[in-house]
């Protein structure tokens, strides 16, 4: 059964994206028949929706609550999806309700998404797992995001950009709309507060408007509360402020958070890990313009600590390229590193940016430039290189190709909650 339902799964990436629900509704009503005994808190953004979920099981799982965590992408395997109290699920069990959603495909006659598929794999395993919370991640924008069929007793925004413009709108307002519709009548919806007057009326017309009959909700105005936080604060100051509003909302206790948060280790989002040589490797996965804005100044606060650094760099498509890279250039010219590698994801949603128009950027006339085509012979290079300190940034399945290349799938920088996490924050 394993390798035929792993080759179904597989086979699902070519169906690509297809954002709608009336799919995964179907799928999800026939395989789960009762309702959650589980919280489910629902989270989108345009950044920070998977720290902000990482950090509220950190603070559950660390009042003694049980979870199930669902994000997206995964950095090496897809079992990372779904965490159970903060490990991704066993593989067999992973495979045991792949079973049940492909023979519930054929019994409706539906094609699922390969993310469809996984988001059903999570609710399976929240309700099978009896969770006490479920803590879900949207995948793209919200209104017609799969994830949007669930019950969800809380849903939380996190800050806003200008991203995905070809689905979600080519204005704030618009991506505001997408991404407010997860809210749910008669539920609180946390939103942090943008400075952009039509996004704030996009969101209060949703929050207004909340519930669709589709789904069985029956409409009626959710319970917006806003929650404003400075310009310049990091994606994990964010989640913080977020998770605090969040859980002081369902009347959880929160005098331990920031304790909870310390000891969260969320791979790939900077994350700090020990190098193959005498040496460390800080990653991030700041995908986004506003994103890698809002990481500069924790790099800045980590590259003037070292006497030398690398950087590591490859992205997937964007809206405008230079825009997106400004900030990393920026700090090279301030801080400029010995040595850029400029390489590319391989296995992203969409084909990545060629190593040709990266190094066509204003990078540093002091900077060793070398071109690697992906992950592999880029840590070869490193290797060879031995720098003390590396920054590799840029897409998240980057940075899930170079932890592979490490090996480091079953080591302690993939649990959520390790005896003894690595952090790399300043």
């Amino acid at each position: 059964m394993p390798h035929n339902v792993r080759n179904w799964l597989a086979a699902s990436k070519k169906r690509g994206m297809e954002l709608g629900l009336e799919r995964v509704f179907a799928a999800h009503q026939a395989l789960i028949s009762t309702p959650y005994d589980a919280t489910v808190f629902h989270v989108a953004g345009s950044n920070g929706k998977g720290t902000l979920c990482a950090t509220i099981a950190a603070h559950l799982q660390y009042l003694g609550h049980s979870t199930v965590l669902f994000t997206s992408p995964h950095l090496i395997r897809v079992e990372e999806r779904v965490r159970v109290d903060g490990r991704p699920i066993d593989a067999h069990r992973f495979d045991g309700f792949l079973a049940e959603i492909q023979g519930i495909e054929t019994q409706l006659g539906i094609e699922l998404t390969y993310f469809e598929i996984t988001f059903l794999v999570a609710c399976l395993c929240a309700q099978g797992n009896d969770a006490e919370y479920f803590i879900v991640e949207t995948g793209l924008g919200g209104r017609y995001d799969a994830t949007r069929i669930l019950p969800a007793d809380a849903s939380i925004i996190t800050s806003l950009s200008l991203e995905h413009r070809d689905v979600l709108g080519d204005t704030l307002p618009l991506i505001a709309a997408e991404k407010a519709a997860i809210a749910r009548p008669q539920k609180p919806l946390i939103v942090r507060k943008t400075s952009n007057n039509d996004a704030i009326e996009a969101i209060k017309f949703e929050a207004e408007h909340a519930g669709r009959s589709e789904l069985n909700e029956t409409p009626a105005p959710a319970s917006l509360q806003w929650v404003e936080i400075p310009e310049n604060v990091s994606v994990q100051q964010e989640a913080l402020l977020l998770a605090k509003a969040v859980l002081s909302r369902m009347k959880i206790n929160t005098d331990q958070l920031s304790g909870a948060v310390n000891r969260l280790n969320w791979p790939g989002r900077f994350q700090e890990i020990p190098a193959p040589w005498s040496g460390s490797i800080l990653f991030d996965a700041a995908h986004n313009p506003s994103g890698l804005v809002r990481l500069l100044p924790q790099l800045v606060q980590q590259v003037k600590q070292r006497p030398s650094w690398s950087l590591v760099f490859g992205c997937t498509p964007q809206h405008d390229l230079i825009e997106f890279c400004e900030p990393l250039l920026d700090l090279c010219h301030q801080h400029s590193p010995d040595t850029i590698v400029l390489t590319k994801p391989q296995h992203g949603r969409y084909p990545a940016v060629s190593v040709k128009d990266l190094r066509a950027l204003n990078w540093p006339s002091s900077c060793a430039i070398e071109i690697c085509e992906n992950a592999v012979e880029s840590l070869k290079f490193l290797k060879q290189l031995q720098p003390e300190f590396t920054v590799a940034v840029g897409s998240l399945y980057l940075v899930g190709e170079l932890y592979e290349a490490l090996n480091l799938w079953g080591s302690e920088f993939m649990e959520l909650f390790p005896a003894n996490p690595q952090r790399g924050e300043g």
